[in-house]
């Protein structure tokens, strides 16, 4: 019989899964401003190795992913329905694995004044107009964190504007049971700092930014239909 083990909040995973509500036509400027996040977010590291510090610890981010889809169109590659937009709008799409609390993952990265400014990109390109029960010029809308000089000024309002959008439960911890939906991994607890922190080698395995790496291409399965 195995033996409870106690996992503290900042010490559990959640999972973050946005679908924001983009203007139509915008979505090669998402992916642009998406692009440029994900280029941000290396430079930060980078600046942040130069200066003796590991900026991952902090963000806590396991993997990350973001998409961008055009409204009306299926998710390529597959038979079914995928992600699909509200009527009218473009969806971008973002899937997080992120340590301890929504809050402080969200603000670790308003270090960066590069992040911030995609960040705050990002809000000029959503569409929140016709959305039942959303005010498109309320407190925590796009529109009203833009007049108020951004996300990082009006962190509380961004919070909850991803949190309207957030599919991913912030309370449901990696390897609870009793959710509305089954997430788990072979090592719940397990941050990011523990394995930088405590991991053999971990500077040279799981180097900072800039990295480059080559991906020599996968062999996919032979599948007949």
């Amino acid at each position: 019989m195995s033996t409870p083990v106690s996992v503290s909040i900042t010490d559990q995973q959640h999972l973050l899964f946005l679908f924001i509500p983009l203007k139509k036509g915008k979505l090669a400027e998402a992916v642009k401003a998406a692009e440029h996040l994900n280029g941000a977010h290396v430079a930060a590291q980078a600046d942040a190795n130069a200066n003796g510090f590991d900026p991952r610890k902090t963000t806590g981010v396991h993997y990350f992913m973001i998409y961008a889809q055009a409204d009306g169109q299926k998710t390529p590659g597959i038979p079914v329905p995928g992600f699909t937009s509200y009527p009218g709008k473009d969806v971008l799409v973002v899937m997080s694995i992120y340590d301890g609390q929504f809050d402080a993952y969200i603000s670790a990265f308003f270090v960066s004044d590069q992040i911030v400014a995609g960040l705050d990109a990002l809000m000029h390109l959503m569409d929140e107009t016709g959305i039942p029960g959303v005010d498109p010029d309320g407190p925590n809308s796009a529109n009203h964190i833009i007049k108020m000089k951004g996300v990082k000024k009006n962190a509380l309002a961004f919070y909850c504007l991803l949190m309207h959008y957030n599919f991913g439960d912030p309370v449901l911890a990696c390897g609870q049971t009793g959710g509305k939906y089954v997430f788990n991994t072979n090592f719940p607890g397990l941050t990011v700092a523990k394995i930088i922190d405590n991991y053999p080698n971990a500077a040279s395995l799981w180097p900072l930014a800039p990295q480059t790496y080559t991906f020599p291409a996968s062999q996919k399965p032979d599948c007949k239909y």
